[in-house]
């Protein structure tokens, strides 16, 4: 499944897989036909599950029957290939718990007890390896949220049925590619409105939590979101902060770093990109912004009386006036964000960074500017 959406999206899968029933990460680590298929090729990627119970038990049992074979499996993907990734799928608790390991461990004995086990044993796996998680697991537990009725479970409610499949093979889309699932024309056999519904799923489980999964953290994600600070001001945030991101913001500016802030001086669209990098890969993005500025913005400026700086502004400006003065100082919007009377000095420590109109007043005598209050 996972392989037709990819094809449905223009992409390539090229995948093998060893996957005997009940198999432990023990089993796995002593097999050698497993081991043959992690040295079989230089993969992207290698997805490790263990068995469906193992991870939910009690976490002294998982980290001394689970997790050192977690690691040793790490070790041996990375020893065939540097620029290997591991994925621990994270699977689902069953429908009603695991009823057969309930006296030996409560916890696990309810679906949401089983569940809260699986992704703290997975996501714990994962950090120690800066391996990635594919959260199929809390994809099951948002869909049952979300839509009770729909069933994700086949008779013996533990495996999935061909809607929990798709839902997992839908979140596996998202992790491994980097791109959203939504409106995919791979839906197999599912209800078309059903298929859509757990594309939305999987794109809000892995998206919203992607520091969670490790997604970005150690994978270069070339994708970022950003805030309107003030009509010409933005901060933008990287999907993969922990990992150099290269910017170019559009107006023939520069930035580096995970969370840049950038002014910009004239209306327009600019055209923002970002690239980030490992040792091992690449990956970039852009993103039109449009940036307005009110009518008459420049036109105050001919109305100064009083002369300001600095400007653009951290911290304050000065006034070279012994007078009383009485500022206001408005947000872009027209809203009024500060007023009071000053006597040569104007603090700005209360204001977020953007574009301002600054107005002073003194005796009937008005003066208006532009105010530029930048962190930078």
């Amino acid at each position: 499944m996972v392989e037709q959406l990819a094809l449905a999206n223009g992409d390539t899968l090229v995948v093998d897989s060893y996957a005997p029933g009940g198999y432990t990460f023990n089993n796995h680590f002593n097999d050698a036909n497993c081991l043959a298929k992690i040295y079989s090729k230089d993969w992207d990627f290698v997805v490790l599950q263990a068995q469906s119970q193992e991870p939910s038990f009690s976490p002294a049992q998982v980290n001394a029957q689970t997790l050192p074979y977690a690691l040793k499996l790490d070790s041996l993907i990375r020893d065939n290939y540097a620029c290997s990734k591991t994925v621990f799928f994270e699977t689902w608790g069953r429908k009603f718990g695991d009823a057969s390991n309930c006296a030996a461990y409560p916890p696990i004995c309810t679906y949401i007890g089983m569940q809260n086990r699986l992704k703290q044993s997975y996501t714990l796996f994962a950090n120690l390896t800066s391996g990635l998680v594919a959260p199929a697991g809390e994809a099951y537990r948002e869909s049952i949220l979300q839509n009770p009725g729909l069933e994700l479970y086949q008779a013996d409610q533990s495996h999935p049925s061909l809607e929990g499949s798709y839902l997992s093979a839908a979140v596996f889309y998202e992790t491994l590619f980097q791109k959203s699932v939504l409106s995919n024309t791979f839906i197999s056999t599912v209800n078309s409105t059903t298929a859509s519904l757990l594309q939305n799923i999987a794109h809000q489980v892995v998206r919203d939590s992607l520091n969670v999964w490790n997604l970005g953290l150690h994978l270069p994600w070339a994708d970022f979101a950003y805030t309107n600070t003030g009509t010409a001001s933005f901060q933008f945030q990287s999907y993969s902060p922990n990992l150099n991101s290269l910017w170019y913001l559009g107006d023939g500016s520069f930035a580096s770093g995970a969370n840049p802030s950038h002014t910009y001086s004239a209306a327009g669209q600019y055209t923002v990109s970002q690239v980030v990098q490992d040792n091992c890969k690449k990956d970039s993005v852009s993103k039109v912004l449009v940036v307005t500025l009110p009518l008459g913005i420049r036109a105050v400026e001919a109305e100064a009386i009083w002369s300001v700086f600095p400007n653009p502004a951290t911290e304050g400006i000065t006034i070279p006036s012994m007078e009383v003065l009485h500022a206001k100082v408005f947000a872009l919007s027209g809203e009024l964000v500060l007023d009071k009377n000053i006597r040569g000095y104007l603090s700005l420590s209360e204001l977020k960074e953007g574009v301002y109109l600054l107005q002073l007043e003194n005796n009937g005598a008005k003066s208006q500017q532009r105010l530029i209050v930048s962190r930078q």
